[in-house]
């Protein structure tokens, strides 16, 4: 390893390490906790959440002044207009386990901006919280954060939040959001003729510290591992990736070992799903539309039966096109195309409606060049991913 780059580490687990003023002396089980370290996707190589931190937050907001440095992370709270649709849940893993039994310290500065704080919730699980099928309003919270809660208000808005809570088993991973049912946010008619627009309700967490109480408590084996997984793992829109069961040699450091410990990595906790990749060709569809050519509907019915032999836990059917339309075209074209294929199959294998998920990601995700007529042609694709 370079020399910078292990200045680089080395500063990163520091900065991990220090306390925030008047909290436990603790070591922060939470990576990038200021959220000023942005992760860059591998998907689009572009910056698209903090580094260490799970989420995709797409929507157009205006965020408020950072509490400190200058990067917040945002949380979709809900939506006044479409209640529990687009709402976001970050999680990250923690750099140790919280152990059963034990007392935690969780601080952090919130902005809810003109809405009125009334609850946020945590989820600790002890797998990728994104491995389970989530249903919100059926999620049951670890705890929840209310007014109660909260310390201090400074003039700008934020507010200091702590809990003390412990752990009845061994948690890994830690999600916060707001996993009520629909309604349980007071939505008011007055905020709604103000906001004729978006009825998107965003918070904003700022400096996040999770810690033991028992300053006796010392720092697991794993830590600096762990810190090494959760900033190296890039993928942020790619389902089947589980922080929970990334293989050693799928993180690129120099070996499997903790480099600045020299304590063997764990091994993975799960086993991922297997999951296959059937591409369908742009060439199966009429020109800018999503009608399925009929010359291909024996290539697809031969590719059905073979589905249909497998036992599928799901299903997902991506549409992707080339650049050559605007993103408003592209993106409905490739929904289009991935609603055909899911109906086709539907047709032959109707038991399957309840397992198949469709995305239309347009031209976001080549895998080609897109300034040749064959790179686009590669583009232009629609992806069943199965796994079973």
């Amino acid at each position: 390893m370079e020399i910078t780059a292990m200045k680089t580490r080395l500063a990163w687990l520091i900065l991990a390490c220090l306390p925030a003023q008047g909290f436990s002396q603790q070591p922060n089980l939470l990576a990038n906790n200021s959220f000023e370290d942005v992760n860059t996707c591998t998907e689009y190589h572009a910056q698209c959440a903090p580094a260490a931190w799970f989420i995709v937050t797409t929507t157009k907001v205006k965020w408020p002044p950072p509490k400190d440095g200058e990067s917040v992370m945002p949380i979709v709270y809900d939506d006044m207009y479409a209640p529990m649709t687009g709402r976001t849940f970050p999680y990250t893993m923690l750099l140790c386990p919280l152990k059963a039994g034990r007392e935690y310290d969780l601080s952090f500065w919130l902005y809810t901006g003109e809405f009125p704080f009334t609850h946020l919730d945590v989820v600790l699980t002890h797998a990728d919280p994104t491995r389970a099928p989530s249903v919100i309003g059926k999620i049951i919270p670890s705890f929840s954060l209310s007014k109660s809660d909260v310390l201090e208000k400074d003039k700008d808005g934020w507010m200091r939040v702590r809990k003390r809570f412990t752990v009845d088993e061994e948690k890994r991973f830690f999600l916060i959001g707001n996993v009520m049912p629909s309604g349980a946010y007071p939505h008011s008619v007055e905020k709604k003729l103000k906001r004729p627009g978006s009825g998107l309700i965003t918070f904003c967490i700022d400096d996040i510290n999770l810690s033991a109480v028992d300053t006796t408590e010392i720092m697991c084996p794993s830590f600096a591992y762990t810190h090494s997984i959760v900033y190296e793992e890039h993928h942020r829109h790619t389902r089947h990736i589980f922080l929970d069961s990334l293989p050693a040699n799928s993180i690129p450091l120099q070996s499997s070992h903790d480099t600045l410990t020299g304590v063997q990595a764990p091994p993975p906790l799960f086993i991922p799903p297997p999951a296959d990749t059937l591409l369908i060709p742009g060439v199966y569809f009429a020109t800018n539309s999503s009608e399925i050519k009929s010359i291909y509907a024996r290539q697809l019915d031969s590719l059905i039966a073979k589905i249909g032999l497998k036992k599928l836990v799901s299903m997902e059917i991506d549409g992707h096109t080339d650049n050559t339309a605007s993103d408003e075209f592209n993106d409905a074209l490739s929904l289009r195309r991935a609603a055909s294929i899911r109906d086709f199959i539907l047709t032959r294998l109707p038991d399957l409606r309840d397992l198949i998920a469709i995305n239309g990601f347009g031209s976001r995700r080549p895998v080609a060049t897109n300034d040749t007529p064959a790179g686009k042609a590669k583009n232009r694709r629609v992806e069943i991913v199965l796994s079973y």
